[in-house]
Order: structure tokens, then C-alpha cells, then sequence
């Protein structure tokens, strides 16, 4: 086993881990907003540890295959903040009856 399977592997446990941890996370949680800190881990967190682990190994086995990976990545560490706030923002409004834009 080369030096660089070896790390995949690390790298695709260690994202596996990150995964479950946050799994019970959100199922320990009683609050939407403390659940909230668990799924934005499991949407970055996760997903970048998983997909530098299938890049080390050579992505799909073409080069293609590894711009998807990188694509898929990427596009998570992007729009799971956003998610994540917006679901914040709309769970704000349903508990407690305001915008949270200040006093109007």
C-alpha cells in the first residue's frame, strides 16, 4: 500500500466519521439551532474529507471523473452555508414571528 492509498483511506475514514458524528449530533440535539451546527458540519466537513480521498486515489479513473469530484465538492462547500442559513432564517421567523431585519 503506497503512501498515498494509505491517506485516501485516512482521509475517507476520517469522512465517514465526520459523517456519523454528525448524524448523532443532529439526532442528540433538541433545538433546531443547535441541529443546525451539525448539518453545516455534515455538508462541508464530510464531503471535503470524502472527495480529497477519492481525488488521491484518481478520482472516477480519468480525469474526468476527477473535475466531477472536485465539481461535486465544491458545489457542496458552497451552497451548504447558504442552505444552512436560510434554513436558520425560516426557522427564526416560524418560532419566533419576526424577520430579524432590527426594529421596523
Amino acid at each position: 500500500m503506497s503512501a498515498a492509498e494509505l491517506a485516501a483511506q485516512v482521509l475517507l475514514w476520517a469522512g465517514v466519521a465526520a459523517q456519523l458524528l454528525c448524524c448523532v449530533g443532529v439526532w442528540w440535539m433538541r433545538d433546531v439551532f443547535d441541529r443546525l451546527h451539525f448539518t453545516a458540519a455534515a455538508g462541508a466537513v464530510g464531503p471535503a474529507l470524502i472527495g480529497t480521498s477519492v481525488v488521491l486515489t484518481g478520482g472516477a479513473g480519468s480525469v474526468s471523473g476527477t473535475v466531477e469530484v472536485v465539481t461535486a465538492t465544491a458545489v457542496l462547500l458552497l451552497l451548504s452555508p447558504v442552505v444552512t442559513h436560510a434554513v436558520g432564517r425560516s426557522a427564526r421567523r416560524a418560532l419566533h414571528g419576526d424577520r430579524g431585519e432590527g426594529a421596523d
